[in-house]
C-alpha cells in the first residue's frame, strides 16, 4: 500500500550527490526520487529523471523491477559510452566539479513529460528516495 500522499502543490526536491570510492573507481552515489503509485491493479515504481520505471503485484516488487531496469539501463549505457549523452538529453547538468551529476528538478519535468504530469495530477503516489550508484562521468 502506498505510504503517503504528496501535494501536488509541494516542489519535490531531486536527489543529493556525493562522492566516495569503490574497487578503485570514482563512484557517485546519489539518491533519486522513486515515484510508487497503482496503475489497476499493478504497483509502478517510477525515477521521473531517468524515465524509466519497474512494475509488480505489490510496491516491494515494483521497486524490485526497477532496481533491474536500472542494472540495465546504467551497464548499457555505459557499455556504448551514451551514459553522459542521455542523462543531458534528460536534463541532467554535468560537469567536473564537485557534483558532477545534477538532476533536473521533478517539478521543472512536469511540463515536458507528459507521463509524469499524468500521475502528478491524476494518480494518488508516494515518493521515496533510491540509492543510485554510478560511474564519475570522463568529460572530455
Amino acid at each position: 500500500m502506498l505510504k503517503k500522499d504528496i501535494s501536488k502543490k509541494k516542489k519535490v526536491k531531486n536527489g543529493n550527490l556525493k562522492a566516495d570510492w569503490k574497487k578503485g573507481k570514482n563512484i557517485i552515489k546519489m539518491d533519486l526520487p522513486v515515484m510508487l503509485f497503482k496503475e489497476k491493479k499493478v504497483f509502478i515504481a517510477y525515477i521521473p529523471v531517468l524515465d524509466i520505471s519497474g512494475y509488480g503485484n505489490t510496491e516491494s516488487e515494483s521497486l524490485s523491477s526497477l532496481h533491474i531496469v536500472l542494472e540495465q539501463y546504467i551497464d548499457y549505457t555505459i557499455k556504448k559510452n551514451t551514459l553522459v549523452t542521455d542523462l543531458k538529453s534528460l536534463g541532467w547538468t554535468i560537469s567536473k566539479r564537485s557534483k558532477p551529476f545534477i538532476a533536473p528538478e521533478l517539478t521543472d519535468l512536469i511540463n515536458s513529460n507528459e507521463y509524469l504530469h499524468d500521475i502528478f495530477n491524476k494518480k494518488k503516489f508516494a515518493v521515496q528516495q533510491f540509492p543510485v550508484l554510478l560511474p564519475e562521468p570522463k568529460l572530455v
